[in-house]
């Protein structure tokens, strides 16, 4: 071969590898798609410096992703919907929390997408998201939705739960019930779960949002069942206890097993769930059927024993026990019935009446 063969030959030979080299380049500067995300080459439109790749990742809410390098440093953040320029690497890319692992390259866009979770409710309060290994990610408002890298998570509204998914590019609703417990007085009704455990609480004729399930609601410790539905709104109703008197004093609520319910100043209302109550002022007992939506009122009279003395009087039923005592002059609220009045080794009878005063002289 002569020196000008051997000079062509020579130099084809280094064309030809320099293209392989170039192609070779070429092809592996762009990481292959993945479930999340593409790659192609960066528009002219998108303002990112010569050396640089972008970042664009999709979704319907306004919320916005974040850049994080290798270390776990913020590099960059930007607008779902909006382009960023990065220099080339690779980076941990978030929305509200949730991650994937990205590469950037010189001269290629890196395009991602998301979901989105939409939890519904009749209510002003807020849902919860937690990744599989029960650690918040994000909250927002019901009825607001947020953005997500796809993957699975736990939604929690009111300590109730429920497992659901992102997908790319979707929405997922979840719906909420709505609880509202109807009475008239400023009292709370507690929300527990099937196990006993207390969940939420809130004033009657205020709402709260469940998710579907079968929950127990207490008021007083009085009990009723409720069954919560996505987006329907279950009523539960209580009844009003009053019971009146003209004295200062206290009157208690005991159900069937004469268990202690609530207690309450005379005059002043109790709500309960329907129901029949045994109700005790100073010992002495009457009977009260509490029914839903109505007021079941039970009136006391009074009984006092006059004196000059500083001496105490003593309150008997008709078994003999004693009910209560006080220092003459001083009234005791009791049911109507006969009584024994008691003052030294003296004693009397004594009727009281609903709604007026004994005076007991000795």
């Amino acid at each position: 071969m002569n020196t000008h063969s051997q000079f062509y030959s020579l130099t084809a030979l280094l064309m030809g590898g320099a293209l392989l080299a170039i192609m070779s380049s070429s092809c592996a500067g762009r990481p292959p798609n993945d479930s999340y995300c593409s790659y192609e080459p960066l528009p002219a439109s998108v303002d990112a410096k010569a050396d640089q790749g972008a970042l664009e990742v999709e979704g319907i809410t306004s919320t916005y992703f974040y850049v994080f390098d290798e270390g776990g440093k913020q590099n960059s953040y930007q607008s779902l919907g909006r382009t960023l320029g990065l220099d080339p690497g690779k980076y941990q890319l978030k929305v509200n929390n949730s991650s994937h692992p990205i590469t950037v390259q010189k001269g290629i866009l890196t395009k991602c997408s998301t979901g989105a979770l939409m939890v519904s409710g009749g209510t002003p309060e807020y849902y919860y998201v937690m990744d599989s290994a029960n650690q918040q990610l994000h909250y927002d408002s019901l009825g607001k939705a947020a953005s997500f890298l796809p993957a699975p998570f736990r939604v929690r509204v009111n300590n109730t739960e429920v497992q659901t998914e992102v997908k790319l590019n979707q929405t997922t609703e979840i719906k909420t019930g709505t609880l509202v417990v109807r009475g008239s007085t400023n009292e709370y009704y507690y929300v527990n779960d099937s196990l006993g455990k207390q969940l939420s609480y809130n004033s009657l004729e205020k709402p709260l949002a469940f998710l579907p399930g079968s929950y127990t609601v207490r008021v007083n410790n009085t009990e009723s069942k409720a069954n919560i539905g996505g987006g329907q709104i279950t009523e539960l109703k209580t009844g009003t206890l009053l019971v009146k008197g003209s004295t200062e004093e206290y009157y208690y609520v005991l159900d069937s097993l004469g268990k202690q319910l609530g207690y309450q100043n005379l005059n002043k209302a109790l709500a309960f769930f329907a129901g029949g109550y045994r109700v005790r002022v100073n010992n002495s007992d009457t009977t009260a059927e509490v029914v839903a939506g109505e007021i079941r009122e039970c009136e006391t009279g009074s009984l006092t024993v006059a004196g000059n003395s500083s001496e105490y009087y003593y309150v008997l039923d008709k078994t003999g026990s004693q009910l209560n005592y006080n220092s003459l002059n001083k009234p005791l609220s009791f049911f109507p019935s006969g009584y024994t009045v008691k003052l030294g080794q003296s004693t009397q009878p004594a009727t009281v009446t609903a709604g007026k005063a004994t005076t007991v002289k000795f």
